[in-house]
């Protein structure tokens, strides 16, 4: 598993990102409710998908980026890919 430094870092610049204005637009939903799913699963330690509750996410691309917290768990993605999801500014 992945060095705690390295999630405290990424849960870090993921809360960040929620800070963003744009990030409650409307068009942003998916985004936010990704990353905020992806925190439960980074500050839970959550390493399989079956365990991490994905599936209650309504859109895919909330789901993608929940799977993207798990993967950077599993040192399968980087925190870079996990963290810059585009945000739309409208």
């Amino acid at each position: 598993m992945i060095e705690e430094k390295n999630i405290k870092s990424c849960v870090k610049a993921i809360k960040k990102r929620l800070k963003d204005k744009r990030i409650n637009l409307a068009c942003n939903y998916s985004v936010k409710s990704g990353y905020i799913k992806s925190l439960e699963i980074l500050n839970k330690r959550i390493t399989n998908f079956q365990d991490a509750g994905i599936e209650s996410l309504t859109t895919v691309q909330a789901r993608a980026i929940a799977f993207l917290a798990v993967d950077f768990l599993n040192e399968e993605c980087t925190e870079s890919i996990l963290t810059n999801v585009p945000i739309k500014d409208k």
